[in-house]
């Protein structure tokens, strides 16, 4: 039995971060410190460490005078975050297609099914679905067997989760696990060059989310 220590600080960092990724925090809210640690049952000292980790990970900032804000995501941030992912996964993709073991295969095909199964239920909806997207992605990241990938990934897990939720408004959701089927079969066939277009293609262009977030 694996038993996993929490500090208060950690919990409380963690109920936060699940609320900006959920949307339960809107982008760009103010976080008023006495309300949120009165609602934790938290010293404002704790909730401030808590919220000084958020911020090394790019999810809070503190103004001057004003306080913390949940982060806004500016165009620049949408173009990195863009790039990063088609560096990132395309490559990713194309080396699972080459080193995947056949137990990585099946591990794939389980959370694509899963994610198709998840898309065609009646209780359909934005979080759950992107929660088992970025699943799917990191799986192939972690297929490619490099370590250094992996740990850029998740460094940015927050923020790409986000881009993840972004990219889906006003998309049809029931189709989203489906769309994965391209790489999900070109990685278990072993085809890199193919992986790593269904990569590209299934990532949403910078210029299509600039226009999403326009209009």
């Amino acid at each position: 039995m694996k038993i996993v220590k929490q500090s208060l600080e950690e919990q409380a960092a963690d109920y936060i971060r699940e609320m900006i990724v959920n949307g339960v925090i809107g982008m760009g809210e103010k976080i008023i410190e006495s309300k949120l640690s009165k609602d934790l049952e938290l010293s404002r000292s704790t909730l401030r460490m808590a919220l000084n980790t958020l911020s090394h990970e790019g999810l809070v900032v503190q103004k001057p005078y004003v306080g913390w804000h949940v982060f806004t995501v500016s165009e620049q941030d949408l173009w990195e975050l863009y790039n990063l992912r088609v560096a990132i996964e395309c490559q990713a993709a194309s080396m699972a297609a080459e080193k995947a073991t056949e137990k990585d295969k099946i591990e794939l095909r389980l959370i694509f099914d899963e994610f198709c199964n998840l898309c065609s239920s009646e209780k359909l909806n934005m979080a759950s679905v992107c929660h088992k997207d970025f699943e799917l992605h990191r799986k192939v990241v972690e297929i490619s067997k490099s370590l250094k990938f992996l740990k850029m990934y998740d460094q940015i897990a927050n923020q790409l989760k986000i881009y993840i939720k972004i990219t889906h408004h006003d998309y049809d959701l029931s189709e989203s696990g489906f769309s994965h089927s391209g790489i999900v079969d070109a990685i278990c066939d072993g085809d890199k060059n193919k992986a790593w277009l269904e990569s590209k293609q299934n990532i949403t262009t910078f210029t299509d989310l600039c226009l999403k977030e326009k209009y």
